[in-house]
């Protein structure tokens, strides 16, 4: 440390400029420090506003870049305003696979007058949460087959829905897009309230995985983890294509009414597994993220 060497007052020589020891001067104060507010916090900025085709467009391309060569019918419409927010193909035919199984659910309330007895109530709910094919083939059967699609068709009014060829096979019906758009809205609005719940709160209470072991959270659950949903996802494998289906309401958010029908059918190439066809979907239906008001 360096030495410091003090002198003393009274040895100092005396000047005439001296200050008197009561007019020492003191340091100066530092200067006060100003404050600066901190600005609002901004919410990130919504994605730019796309037409119903070029949003659509944008789906289709996510998804044949993880399945190339796959064809594709969407259609997502607000159902409060009729508004389609992303569309393409949507009238082109698809196979239904186990999207189907709405049809089978609403039929056996309907023919029970909307006040199912408890085992049919039990069925149908198994049926669609967790897609069990043993139950969908019983209700298939002592409901008379495409005659059950035949009477959904002129109830809900479809345009492109059609029974399968092989009356055996319900998942080989055919359907568009928008005609599954049409089953939500007569679902939401025209099924009496007691059996609309029941049906929708078992497309809340979809399983993570299938009866016959199958992932069901492709698509709309995976693709949108923060919306509310309730959805009816479809696949079958044939030897020309495998289908993969991601159909159902969707809300803004988890607390947000179920008010979008958001749709997306697939024929993919044969042989595609479900793990790339299903995380194709998904990655289409991300594209909506941020796109669903409340």
């Amino acid at each position: 440390m360096a030495k410091v060497h003090v002198v003393h007052a009274q040895d100092a020589p005396a000047s005439a400029t001296d200050a008197p020891p009561s007019l020492a001067v003191m340091p100066a104060a530092p200067p006060p420090q100003v404050q600066i507010p901190f600005g609002p916090t901004l919410k990130p900025a919504a994605p730019p506003r796309l037409s119903a085709t070029d949003l659509a467009q944008q789906m289709v391309a996510a998804i044949d870049a993880a399945s190339p060569g796959t064809r594709v019918g969407i259609d997502v419409v607000d159902t409060n305003t009729g508004a389609v927010l992303a569309s393409v193909d949507a009238d082109q035919q698809f196979y239904t696979a186990s999207v189907v199984k709405l049809l089978i659910g609403i039929d056996a309330f309907e023919g029970q007058g909307w006040q199912p007895d408890s085992l049919t109530t039990d069925q149908v709910q198994r049926m669609l949460s967790a897609s069990d094919d043993d139950i969908a083939d019983e209700l298939w059967d002592i409901n008379g087959g495409n005659a059950i699609v035949d009477r959904m068709i002129s109830r809900i009014g479809l345009t492109g829905t059609q029974p399968p060829d092989d009356p055996a096979q319900w998942g080989e019906t055919l359907t568009t897009a928008q005609d599954v758009v049409a089953v939500y809205r007569y679902l939401t609005t025209s099924v009496p309230q007691p059996a609309r719940d029941l049906i929708v709160n078992a497309l809340v209470d979809v399983t993570p995985v299938a009866a016959d072991g199958t992932d069901q959270y492709f698509g709309i659950p995976d693709a949108l983890p923060t919306a509310g949903w309730a959805v009816k996802p479809g696949w079958m494998s044939l030897d020309s294509s495998t289908t993969l289906d991601t159909t159902g309401l969707v809300g803004a958010n988890a607390a947000a009414p179920l008010h979008y029908a958001v749709v997306v059918l697939s024929a993919q190439p044969a042989g595609v597994d479900w793990g790339t066809g299903g995380a194709a979907l998904t990655a289409g239906v991300a594209v909506l993220r941020g796109r669903l008001t409340a």
